[in-house]
């Protein structure tokens, strides 16, 4: 889990400020006191106050993971607590048009989510073709035998046995054959 986890750099940790900003008003503040209101006065429709609720413990989930850099985890979250939360809000916004700069905030968490989610998957992805990518290019180790290394991405040219050069001394000092030629072609007959 810790390898796809990355340090948050400072976009990241604005986005997560303005998300925190966004659910205090719309998902802590408005959503407690629209819960109140339909639990103990307007028991009628108590269902809106279950949405809300249930859509405020989801976005609260979301924002724990994103501040703990699980955002493939947090984003699901994000979504399905975005979409109960904006259902019963909308109910409220048609009722009062004046609602609106209550609820709508949260659609900054929505944003922020997808923002983090996004980023955070371009990471991965860049990561795993780097990984690829250093994998295919890196020298293999040949089936011919161990300690052999063959590297399929570069041409090489084998390399030349080297003449070792005798220095002068060496020349000079080697023997002479003590017989001469027409010795020799007798030997060999």
């Amino acid at each position: 889990m810790n390898k796809i986890r990355y340090d948050d750099w400072a976009l990241t940790i604005f986005l997560k400020i303005v998300a925190t900003v966004a659910f205090l008003w719309s998902g802590f503040f408005w959503s407690g006191v629209t819960i109140l209101n339909f639990y103990m006065f307007n028991t009628d429709e108590s269902y809106r106050a279950t949405g809300f609720l249930v859509a405020s413990i989801f976005l609260l989930i979301s924002l724990v993971l994103m501040f703990l850099r699980m955002y493939i985890i947090q984003f699901p979250f994000c979504v399905v607590g975005s979409v109960v939360y904006l259902i019963q809000a909308g109910e409220l916004i048609d009722a009062i048009e004046s609602y609106t700069m209550r609820y709508i905030p949260e659609i900054a968490i929505l944003i922020v989510s997808l923002i983090l989610f996004i980023l955070h998957m371009a990471r991965v992805i860049s990561r795993s073709m780097g990984e690829k990518e250093t994998f295919n290019t890196s020298p293999a180790e040949s089936i011919i035998g161990e300690g052999i290394t063959v590297n399929y991405h570069k041409e090489e040219k084998p390399a030349k046995a080297k003449k070792e050069k005798k220095s002068r001394k060496e020349k000079k000092s080697q023997p002479k054959p003590e017989y001469s030629l027409d010795q020799e072609n007798k030997i060999d007959e």
